[in-house]
């Protein structure tokens, strides 16, 4: 029996070949030289074009890129906290922000949101946790593992809270901004209420462009921000290559190209997956507006055997029998702070994912 994976945050799609033709043009041009730390006019002028188009006034000097969307975060962390700040994050949340705090001054501050309630995030439930420690409100949108999509409504709703807090800033992850299922997708600057001098959007190439082994990422917000991040990182890391931002670039002016034929892929694996669930009894689950994860509640099969008398006491239990007894990966709940779930990634080839939902129904039968 082989084994697959529904664990990756990657996609199995090959990246755009736009974007490998541009890279290697450039390579074969001599474009290897040391790039400007704030990353090239053309690709930031590009990324501008994408809000521009959707009615936002945005300036290339409001753009960094970054090796990647973790970077721009770890510049944010590093040069935006002091001693003791507070970085209130929304869970179920991607377990990369907690490991990014390990190496800066503030404290991750969870903030609990439930499948009970569709993980909605209330103003009342946000009011109660922000307080004058808060530095940062972290949102991730579309969400990472949950899928779900905060609404304009929902958002301005939430900025009119934040907007009480004078030194609060908002940051929005929106690397899956343009793999959404239902209905508009609309950034945070778009949002009445979100404040230019206080609101920054984190994003990049590796999810929705298919390009994560390109570490290609950027951050749009206030030029006094961006400074500092670009001060940052030119004292670190420098620049993006020349050759991958001419690909980025290229990936974005020929998306029309790319992003519709994976988008047809990923809705069509997604209504796979549902069925998948529903065919096992005691599944409870969120069906994603965006991204390409399932966050199935397995609490069902908790504090229950496998055939071999093991306990499945937890989901790291459960995930770690999937593993051994079936070849099957999943991410245990545990790490998104969501005990009792697992993470299923959709954006596998489709005879791989019929194989792994067919393998799943079948070991959780065996669960008594």
């Amino acid at each position: 029996m082989h084994a697959i994976s529904l664990a990756s945050g990657a996609s199995y799609f090959r990246s755009p070949a736009p974007a490998t033709a541009a890279a290697i043009t450039a390579l074969q041009e001599g474009k290897t030289t040391y790039g400007p730390t704030e990353g090239t006019l053309e690709l930031r002028q590009a990324i501008c074009n994408l809000y521009i188009k959707a009615g936002l006034s945005v300036r290339p000097e409001q753009v960094l890129i970054t090796p990647g969307s973790k970077q721009a975060l770890y510049n944010l962390f590093t040069t935006l906290l002091c001693q003791g700040d507070e970085v209130v994050v929304p869970t179920p949340a991607w377990f990369g922000f907690q490991e990014l705090m390990k190496y800066s001054k503030g404290m991750l501050v969870p903030l609990e949101t439930n499948l009970s309630a569709d993980y909605a995030l209330t103003p009342e439930a946000l009011r109660k946790t922000l307080n004058h420690r808060t530095r940062i409100l972290l949102l991730t949108n579309p969400g990472n593992p949950t899928g779900r999509i905060y609404t304009q409504s929902e958002l301005e709703a939430l900025l009119e809270v934040t907007n009480e807090f004078p030194n609060l800033y908002v940051l929005s992850d929106e690397i899956y901004d343009r793999v959404t299922y239902s209905g508009p997708f609309a950034p945070l600057l778009s949002c009445k209420g979100a404040k230019e001098e206080r609101s920054i959007l984190i994003n990049g190439f590796s999810k929705s462009f298919a390009m994560s082994g390109w570490r290609l990422g950027y951050m749009l917000g206030p030029e006094e921000v961006i400074k500092k991040c670009t001060d940052f990182q030119g004292g670190t890391l420098a620049g993006v290559s020349i050759f991958l931002q001419q690909a980025a670039q290229a990936a974005i002016e020929d998306q029309e190209q790319v992003l519709p034929h994976m988008l047809k892929v990923l809705t069509q694996n997604r209504q796979l997956m549902q069925r998948g669930l529903d065919a096992i009894p005691g599944v409870k689950y969120y069906l994603p507006d965006g991204a390409y994860y399932f966050f199935p509640d397995f609490s069902y099969y908790l504090n229950r055997n496998t055939p071999t008398g093991d306990t499945l006491a937890t989901s790291m239990d459960l995930c770690r029998y999937l593993r051994e007894n079936h070849r099957l990966e999943l991410v245990p709940g545990d790490y998104f702070g969501a005990p009792g779930h697992a993470r299923m990634s959709f954006a596998i080839e489709t005879p791989q994912l019929q194989e792994a939902m067919q393998r799943l129904r079948q070991a959780l039968l065996l669960v008594h």
